[in-house]
């Protein structure tokens, strides 16, 4: 699939499970197509094809199976939408009104009205009520029925076509054959109410479920202030193009990426990156979109588009997330795939097994349940199990910098049992900073001095004790002499007075004497005057949640391991801080591979935690593989989860998101398994001759449509518990 490009399209039509089962089975065939996935619940196909693909082709198919396909060049810089405006829809409304008729027509055919009319007029009122019904707010069910006689694919929509066109042409046919006969169609109007009830509450409960991601996109602003000829314009985001500049005020959105040119303020990135800290922003600074100018006025010059900006890039992975299936919905998929032809042959042999032992009424009753199985059994509650739960989970990640890449990678997570960790820049910040010092003489001088010759040194150590100096707002001057010596430190004339830093040789070899430290890390020992002044500790802190996440990480039953490239003294204490008791030191970035290949070598499940860069062997021979990103370049596509910012404490967030989501995705199969192992019989008959209990097609029309909501209120859970 190296030369495939992936394509992702908005499928509009789709009822149900097999409806992406068909689109599926149907697509792959097309010529440049090599493979596809469609998700029902994201509403959403994503192809990877090669050049010979024809998208009017595939349209045109689309088209002939029933559905629509919005390209994803119409997606492009488009503001995403959760649905209606209005909560109540033309699909809400018809739904009341259908069952308003069929209110009416049930007080014809038993009620008070029966007694008013005689029963042919009841008879000739219900038919043109139940007409009228089925020609305008069941079209759709009419045409999925004579799409299937003509294509021989079949949905949920054609089970409730199949069922509502028996009871009406069974009644028709009853009517003309005798004036006193019973017909049946009063529950006409009462399956197409209920139905369309169903299927508003489905959509609503999708809605909410898919407004996580849509929150992304409302993160964008739709106008800014662009500075023309030294004048700010009110102009659409949509037209802003790389380096122009715009002004941003306290308390604005940020509509676009790009670098501070002017000004200093603070940045709220936290509907990004889950960072509840302000970042402070100065000349030179990137800013993103969707985070909020907090309390200074900038100019920022615009780096990307908005179709290329960082929310874009977050909502793009998430959406193709989104259609990666987990294993385990594998085994729905075959079921769902012949769902709909097997209730089709179990309605049929209701309906011969009632004609058959049942003497009394039996056309009657025999159409009854078969009409009920019909419109009982449900594809859709199947179908949306795990890929709801998928939804939720990797959109709600998302909005806390941690971006998860499918169900697929959900489902490997549940199954780790060692989480391996890179140290630097993973457990630790990533870069040296002074964690402690010592000084003999006045503190001020002894910093002014040290961080006069140190500015000019390039060396790591060097600059972090520059940076900490720098916080202490100590004035600084210029030496008169300096030198570098590779290895050992640097050699300075500062105010007459010989100044020396560097290792315990480099002083030693000077005829200094002093007591070397016993701390663990990378020491810089100072000399003044052939005398020792002083020793900063520098050292690459753990990171303040790191110790926390551990933790969490060994409540959940994971085995932790620590691979670092320093030496065995720095390493222990390291581990030690974090309560890490497995560790290994001087380990190169290929080692490392080796040591996650011999544990899955001993039947371990192993995710790799790293930087992404000089362990990307190691995370491509784990299990499943996280990387630390950066919010200015984020490797999202490099690995299976990708946490921005480098926030360490979303390790074991994820693997409890995992936990929670699996454990959910497992209660809504069994919820949709026993709602048709129980509800199918049920409608069938089966319990009737001897409870005499079982569902008229009435109820089973709204049963069917309940199944669904359940199962999606089943997975809204998440967002609670996550």
């Amino acid at each position: 699939m190296n030369n495939a490009k992936s394509k992702i399209f908005k499928i509009e039509g789709m009822t149900c499970a097999s409806c992406s089962q068909i689109i599926e089975d149907n697509v792959k065939k097309l010529q440049g197509v090599e493979s596809v996935q469609v998700n029902f619940a994201a509403e959403k196909a994503e192809l990877h094809v090669l050049e010979n693909f024809n998208e009017a082709t595939f349209n045109e198919l689309l088209n002939k199976l029933g559905y629509r396909a919005i390209s994803p060049d119409s997606l492009k810089g488009r503001v995403g939408s959760t649905g209606e405006s209005t909560f109540f829809n033309t699909q809400f409304f018809q739904a009341m009104s259908a069952l308003i008729i069929g209110v009416l027509s049930m007080a014809l055919a038993m009620g008070p009205l029966a007694k008013i009319l005689n029963h042919q007029t009841n008879n000739i009122i219900q038919f043109i009520l139940s007409t009228f019904i089925l020609l305008f707010f069941g079209k759709v069910y009419i045409l999925a029925v004579i799409h299937f006689f003509a294509s021989r694919n079949s949905n949920m929509n054609t089970l409730i076509g199949l069922g509502v066109l028996s009871a009406y042409l069974y009644s028709v046919t009853l009517m003309i054959i005798s004036t006193h006969a019973h017909v049946y169609f009063e529950t006409i109007p009462f399956i197409i109410g209920f139905t369309l009830l169903g299927h508003f509450l489905e959509e609503k409960a999708k809605t909410k479920a898919r407004s996580s991601l849509a929150n992304l996109y409302k993160m964008q602003i739709k106008f800014a202030a662009k500075i023309v000829l030294g004048k700010e314009v009110n102009t659409p985001v949509i037209e802003l193009v790389i380096d122009d500049v715009i002004r941003l005020r306290p308390g604005d959105k940020i509509p676009l990426d790009g670098e501070v040119i002017e000004g200093i303020s603070h940045a709220d990135e936290s509907m990004i990156t889950g960072e509840s800290i302000a970042v402070g922003k100065n000349i030179g600074d990137k800013v993103f979109a969707g985070s909020l100018n907090l309390e200074g006025s900038l100019l920022i010059k615009i780096q990307k588009e908005m179709h290329q900006s960082f929310i874009a890039d977050v909502v793009a992975y998430v959406e193709k997330a989104q259609l990666r299936k987990a294993p385990i919905q594998k085994y729905a998929d075959k079921i769902v795939h012949y769902f709909v032809p097997v209730i089709m042959l179990v309605s049929l042999f209701t309906f011969i097994i009632w004609m058959i032992f049942n003497s009394n009424e039996r056309s009657y009753e025999a159409f009854s349940h078969m009409i009920a199985v019909l419109l009982i059994a449900c594809p859709c509650a199947l179908g949306l199990a795990v890929p709801m739960a998928v939804m939720l989970t990797t959109a709600e990640a998302s909005k806390s910098g941690l971006l998860i890449g499918g169900g697929d990678v959900i489902e490997r997570a549940s199954s780790i049992d060692v989480v391996v960790f890179d140290k630097t820049g993973t457990l630790t910040v990533g870069h040296p900073k002074v964690v402690s010092y010592e000084s003999i003489a006045d503190e001020n001088n002894f910093f002014r001095i040290v961080a006069s010759v140190a500015q000019f040194s390039s060396h790591p150590l060097t600059l972090a004790i520059t940076q900490f100096i720098n916080t202490k707002n100590i004035s600084l001057g210029d030496p008169d002499k300096f030198k570098n010596i590779p290895g050992m430190g640097v050699e300075s004339l500062f105010e007459g007075q010989k100044v020396l830093m560097g290792n315990a040789k480099f002083l030693k070899s000077e005829k200094i004497e002093f007591n070397e430290s016993e701390l663990v890390g990378s020491l810089v020992y100072v000399g003044i005057d052939q005398k020792y002044a002083g020793v900063f500790l520098i050292a690459d802190p753990v990171k303040k949640e790191a110790q926390q996440t551990i933790e969490s990480l060994k409540n959940q039953g994971k085995e932790v391991w620590m691979l670092t490239g320093d030496n065995e003294k720095i390493a222990k204490q390291i581990a030690m801080e974090l309560g890490v008791e497995n560790f290994k030191a001087n380990v190169l970035p290929v080692e490392k591979a080796s040591f996650v290949l011999n544990l899955e070598n001993n039947g371990k499940k192993v995710a790799m935690i790293g930087d992404g860069i000089n362990d990307a062997p190691a995370l491509s021979s784990a299990s499943l593989s996280m990387a630390m990103s950066s919010g200015s370049d984020i490797a999202i596509e490099a690995s299976d989860v990708s946490i921005l910012e480098g926030k360490i404490e979303r390790v074991a967030q994820f693997f409890l998101r995992s936990s929670t989501t699996m454990k959910i995705i497992k209660q809504n199969l069994f919820l949709s398994f026993f709602y048709n192992l129980l509800c199918i019989p049920l409608a069938a008959g089966l319990m009737y001759p001897t409870f005499h209990i079982s569902l008229t097609p009435m109820w089973a029309s709204l049963a069917m449509g309940l199944s669904s909501f359940s199962v999606i209120l089943s997975s809204l859970r998440l967002k609670k518990s996550l």
